[in-house]
């Protein structure tokens, strides 16, 4: 049975969502992930590392991490009043 899942990669200010399948057969050491896979793991984790987004998001989804405490200095919108009737 193969089941779909998503593992996270994170180099420097990014992170990567890649989907992969889980190969789990019961045996001992299910779940276990193809060579298909872990090559595709290993491409955006070195893209990441060079900087090459692009290439990056051929096999993921790519993100850019932002500390919480730059959203409290201007990275937010700013409050605005309800809707008045």
């Amino acid at each position: 049975m193969t089941r779909k899942a998503a593992q996270l990669i994170r180099e420097g200010n990014y992170a990567a969502e890649v989907f992969i399948e889980l190969q789990d057969d019961g045996g001992e050491w299910s779940p276990t992930i193809g060579i298909n896979d872990i090559r595709k793991l290993d491409r955006v984790r070195s893209a990441l590392r060079s900087g090459d987004l692009d290439l990056a998001e051929q096999d993921a989804t790519v993100f850019r991490l932002v500390p919480h405490r730059a959203l409290a200095q201007g990275f937010r919108e700013d409050d605005q009043d309800g809707f008045k009737s």
